[in-house]
């Protein structure tokens, strides 16, 4: 797989190593859109019978081995009927997401998950009669998300053994969680100082931990980008 990296250093008494990679089987933006609006219809809010979310920009960025981000704009737009026999014709009340950053990952079932900001501050109408939207959802910019597959989790069966660095919720690097995987099957972090055993099921696609500061944690969807360690860590090979 063609991989492009950049990797920045800075720091005197304090070291920051933050490392991105985009590989060519990333999550579309198509599956993301996806994703984000199953995720969103998920979070209606009580009272709210339809929720329609417009896309207007969405762009790929980089990813921290499977974890992978996103930069979107959208609007939601909420509908909620009232109870139109007592003369209250419920209210729209429309929100922003604007220039927002998800991240879309595998859990640790091995599904495919939007991390993220998923509520926005909205600005709320009175509906002026039943079934009549006070905001009609056609005066708004942007598209629906179109019913696409998501995209296949990792396969299994090409481990990479060497240094990992660890990524938290938004790529942020995670210090004091890197690690070497060395081929007798054992690891240890990187001053080589706490370590155990590690296993490879390549038909689950998993990694299991056993001694060490990762006792007991197991990994999955691993694939020669990385793995997800649980559900808001991921880890990747460092080159």
């Amino acid at each position: 797989m063609t991989m492009f990296r950049t990797c920045l250093a800075a720091g005197a008494l304090l070291l920051v190593v933050a490392c991105s990679s985009r590989g060519s089987d990333a999550p579309t933006v198509a599956q993301f859109e996806s994703a984000l609006d199953a995720a969103l219809q998920s979070l209606k809010p009580d009272g709210v019978t339809e929720r329609t979310v417009l896309f207007e920009d969405v762009r790929a960025g980089d990813a921290n081995g499977p974890r992978h981000s996103f930069v979107a704009t959208a609007t939601i737009h909420d509908y909620g009927p009232g109870y139109p026999a007592n003369g209250y014709y419920g209210q729209t009340c429309v929100g922003r997401i604007d220039g927002w950053t998800f991240d879309m990952l595998p859990d640790a079932a091995g599904k495919w998950i939007v991390q993220g900001r998923m509520t926005a501050d909205s600005q709320c109408r009175d509906n002026p009669a039943e079934g009549q939207a006070a905001v009609a959802v056609a005066s708004l910019a942007g598209a629906r998300a179109q019913p696409v597959a998501p995209p296949a989790a990792p396969s299994g069966g090409s481990l990479v053994l060497g240094e990992y660095a660890c990524y938290g919720t938004g790529g942020r690097p995670m210090a004091g969680m890197g690690f070497v995987l060395d081929a007798d099957g054992s690891y240890a972090d990187l001053d080589g100082v706490r370590g155990g055993s590690w296993s490879h099921d390549t038909t689950a696609a998993t990694i299991s931990f056993s001694g060490g500061y990762l006792d007991g944690q197991r990994g999955k969807g691993v694939s020669a980008e990385g793995f997800a360690l649980t559900d808001t860590v991921s880890c990747e090979p460092y080159r």
